[in-house]
């Protein structure tokens, strides 16, 4: 009886050779449970790991942008001070991107946009 034990590809992805990494890492451990082991072809997906049929179809392809319409019951003061909160975060956002740390670059795109609805939300109050 053979151990099928798949050793990490330089050519695959980060996770998918951590997989492979910690499979090889059981297998050595453990001979008898690497005999269970599935033996898959290492481009091979496994169908437990895609989501169902009805997710995929639901699941809508781009983040949403923040609503304008909860920011219109704001006052004045509320106005400028999500806009200090807003600034702030995107100075911690960039922050963190220049000591890499985790960052989630869709929240760029997300704060400037809800930066710039309350800007044009207050000008258009004290233009009143």
């Amino acid at each position: 009886s053979s151990i099928h034990c798949i050793l990490p590809s330089l050519f695959e992805s980060p996770r998918r050779r951590m997989r492979s990494f910690l499979l090889a890492l059981f297998c050595l451990l453990s001979p008898a449970a690497a005999l269970r082991a599935p033996a898959r072809a290492p481009g091979a997906l496994s169908l437990a790991s895609a989501p169902p049929a009805a997710v995929r179809a639901t699941a809508s392809p781009s983040m949403a942008l923040p609503s304008f319409a909860d920011a219109k019951g704001l006052t004045e003061e509320e106005l400028l001070q999500e806009i200090s909160n807003a600034k702030k975060e995107l100075f911690m956002m960039r922050k963190n991107v220049k000591t890499r740390q985790q960052v989630k670059p869709h929240l760029f795109t997300h704060t400037k946009h809800r930066v710039s609805q309350l800007q044009m939300l207050l000008a258009q109050r004290q233009a009143a």
